[in-house]
């Protein structure tokens, strides 16, 4: 903290402090203990320091309860066992006497603008010292990453210590060099580390050439009967089985404070699941205009050829994977939408589904108008087509009825694409079921470009396609 006196003694590092407890090692804490911080290490420190010593222990923080950084359940739980909250206190010198902690001085603060974190910044007020008795005092802030060893290179480090790095990638300034977690995030939570680890080691297997497919996920199927159940349990509010919490007159020492459900508890809890990762469709139930439908498609696992353009020649070499595991797909009909909100609103995943979600149009004028993630579809006696626009530039892929064959054109090529699969039941008037390969049968080349063309995108097309005419066949789509 750089403040007079805390070199003195009776004064600790939070996680030396906890370390410490843990080994078993003498801690003198004396009767009074100060904890200074408001995230999750100071309400442990405060916790563990409340079972250690007889006296009072109070958590010193410059900021209030609401701009606390430590989970909420934290902070009760540190109100509930009798310790003492000091808001908008910022800690100003330690007072020692013969070279041990006899108080804290601090200043009060009140609040001012919010900064880039959003929480609004402590201000000093001048002339409000004021003294807290203490025996030993706690300090459970200023924890920062040691990045000296960077001294020297070109990774760019931000104004708070930690690294700049790409949030998709996690790529800093040096070639080769990714980074993630507390180092580029400062404090966050394990999971948010493993999930920058794993987009890091995506990002070097595509600069290594190596093709990442991710672990098959088996999601479980919900027949009909299951959804409409489901329906039911989401209309019912159920309340959350909360584990037993030992008694206060019992935490004199570290027993386990929260106890793990009984196995008819978990099993009620676990009846709780809404299956958001199977079946949502929050945003299909709560728009006023029914704008947004469910279609269904199979599982696909598609394998792609990658074609690229070299010597104003196209080839094809090597493959990608494109996956979708999800059975129940959104899309969004923009011609019914008048963006009242309600989708982003309710969504439980932090999307905007009429933005986010693949965004139909009815009339062609009016799809012709948008500049990206517009798909339009147009049927006939012998097929199917889908056009899309993305970036201001519009492609189209049209599927013959029982037919085996996709025909995919844009701007800069043509390719015919052979689908391996079987005919859809129903009215014979839908694209193909299943693919496992898109296979290229020709290819024509209508403009020079630099680089790789994905066949992703295509495959997406088909896909919707796919769903659409078959689960959503009703749609007043334009006739060719």
């Amino acid at each position: 903290m750089h403040i007079e006196g805390e070199e003195g003694e009776g004064v600790y590092d939070a996680l030396d402090f906890l370390n410490k407890v843990r080994r078993g090692e003498p801690v003198d804490l004396g009767s009074r203990v100060l904890v200074i911080g408001g995230g999750n290490s100071a309400m442990d420190a405060a916790r563990t320091a409340k079972r250690l010593t007889s006296g009072p222990v109070t958590v010193v923080y410059r900021r209030t309860r609401q701009e606390m950084p430590a989970i909420e359940e934290e902070i009760e739980e540190v109100l509930v066992e009798g310790i003492t909250l000091e808001e908008l206190a910022s800690p100003a010198r330690v007072i020692l006497k013969e070279g041990r902690v006899a108080a804290l001085e601090c200043i009060r603060n009140e609040l001012g603008e919010a900064g880039e974190d959003g929480r609004r910044k402590p201000i000093p007020i001048e002339g409000s010292e004021f003294e807290i008795e203490a025996d030993a005092i706690i300090m459970a802030i200023g924890q920062v990453p040691d990045v000296s060893f960077l001294d020297g290179s070109s990774v760019s480090l931000r104004k708070n210590g930690t690294i700049a790095a790409h949030p998709q990638t996690c790529l800093t300034g040096e070639k080769h060099t990714y980074a993630g977690g507390d180092v580029v995030r400062g404090p966050s939570t394990i999971i948010e580390a493993i999930a920058d680890g794993r987009r890091a080691a995506e990002a070097i297997c595509r600069e290594l050439g190596l093709e990442t497919v991710p672990p098959a996920v088996v999601l479980h199927c919900l027949s009909k009967e299951e959804i409409v159940s489901l329906k039911k349990t989401r209309a019912r509010k159920e309340p959350q089985n909360r584990a037993k919490m030992l008694p206060l007159e019992q935490r004199g020492g570290f027993d386990l404070v929260e106890e793990t459900l009984t196995e008819e508890a978990a099993l009620s809890e676990a009846a709780r699941c809404l299956q958001c990762s199977t079946f949502c469709d929050k945003c299909v139930e709560v728009c006023p205009n029914r704008a947004n439908y469910t279609y269904t498609i199979s599982p696909v696992v598609l394998r792609l050829p990658k074609v690229s353009c070299q010597q104003s020649k196209l080839t094809a070499k090597g493959e990608e994977v494109f996956r979708l595991d999800q059975t129940r797909q959104i899309i969004h009909i923009d011609d019914f939408c008048n963006e009242c909100g309600n989708c982003e609103t309710f969504c439980l995943h932090d999307g905007k589904p009429y933005l986010d979600k693949p965004r139909l149009f009815l009339r062609e004028s009016d799809f012709e108008l948008e500049e990206d993630n517009a798909f339009y579809v147009e049927r006939g006696a012998k097929g199917w087509t889908i056009r899309r626009r993305e970036g201001g530039k519009e492609a189209r892929l049209s599927v013959e009825n029982g037919g085996h064959e996709a025909l995919f054109e844009n701007d800069l090529l043509k390719i015919r694409i052979s689908t391996v699969g079987s005919p859809s039941s129903g009215s014979g008037r839908s694209p193909t079921n299943g693919p496992a390969d898109f296979q290229i049968k020709a290819m024509e080349m209508k403009k020079d470009f630099q680089g790789e063309f994905s066949l992703a995108g295509p495959a997406k097309m088909y896909v919707i396609l796919k769903g659409l005419s078959t689960s959503l066949a009703f749609l007043p789509f334009e006739e060719m």
